[in-house]
């Protein structure tokens, strides 16, 4: 069995994460006061560091943090997990887990004996979107194709994107992506409809260093193409969270 080096990332103060035995990074530390927080708490806004753009980059300037800061610590082979302080990688679905058990409960290794490189969350499915929400946000989208109404394999991830977080933009964002991922990645995001949401992960060092070197310059670009935008309100504000989320899940399908 091999140890799973854990990392949770939080925007906020939860007394229950003092107790997990994981390491806390607080997203955003630039815009907090650091007074508020255990000093044992990893901090995005130390050594290299984006933590002034958390805003709209969400959890990903403490994605940034660990990739220059923490994993040069970690051999190759060593297995790296991160949590949210609302999603955790726990050993049993069966179990009922609660704040009290938590802990006990988080999956701490994984065997070496299995031919995996990665452990991901279920896919979210883009038929079972309730079509209300489609409706009221997806308006110009069915103006466009209002055949979406009757066929689910339509309801692709390009799709979902554009009805939550703006029209065409993840579109636009494959456009200036490198070459060795660009045709894949937009025939991900037109054909497939289901994907592993929130940038959640236990894998080796060195397949998470391959993937902030493939994230993090492809999504300054997209700051560059999208910098006349208004980041305003759920959807847009955290745009670049967004578009890294889908990139994620196609990287571990690809690689």
């Amino acid at each position: 069995m091999a140890i799973i080096n854990h990392f949770c990332i939080t925007n906020s103060y939860f007394d229950f994460l003092n107790d997990l035995d994981i390491n806390i990074i607080l997203a955003g530390s630039k815009f907090k006061n650091l007074n508020d927080y255990p000093k044992n708490w990893l901090k995005d806004n130390n050594g290299n560091n984006i933590s002034h753009k958390n805003k709209s980059y969400g959890s990903l300037s403490s994605h940034y943090w660990l990739w220059k800061n923490k994993l040069n610590n970690f051999l190759d082979n060593e297995w790296i997990g991160i949590n949210h302080h609302r999603r955790f990688w726990i050993k049993n679905n069966n179990v009922e887990i609660n704040l009290k058990n938590l802990s006990k409960n988080i999956l701490r290794e994984v065997s070496e004996q299995e031919n995996h490189d990665v452990l991901l969350p279920q896919k979210i499915m883009m038929e079972n979107l309730k079509f209300s929400k489609i409706l009221k946000k997806g308006f110009q989208n069915y103006i466009r194709n209002p055949t979406l109404l009757f066929k689910k394999s339509k309801l692709t991830i390009q799709f979902q994107f554009d009805l939550f977080h703006g029209y065409k933009l993840l579109d636009k964002a494959a456009d200036i992506m490198n070459n060795d991922d660009k045709k894949d990645f937009k025939d991900y995001i037109t054909k497939q409809t289901s994907f592993h949401q929130y940038q959640l992960f236990i894998s080796r060092k060195e397949i998470i260093e391959n993937l902030y070197s493939k994230t993090f310059p492809w999504i300054e670009e997209c700051e560059k193409k999208f910098n006349n935008i208004k980041l305003a309100g759920y959807g847009k504000e955290r745009l670049y969270d967004f578009l890294a989320e889908r990139f994620f899940s196609f990287y571990f399908e690809k690689y």
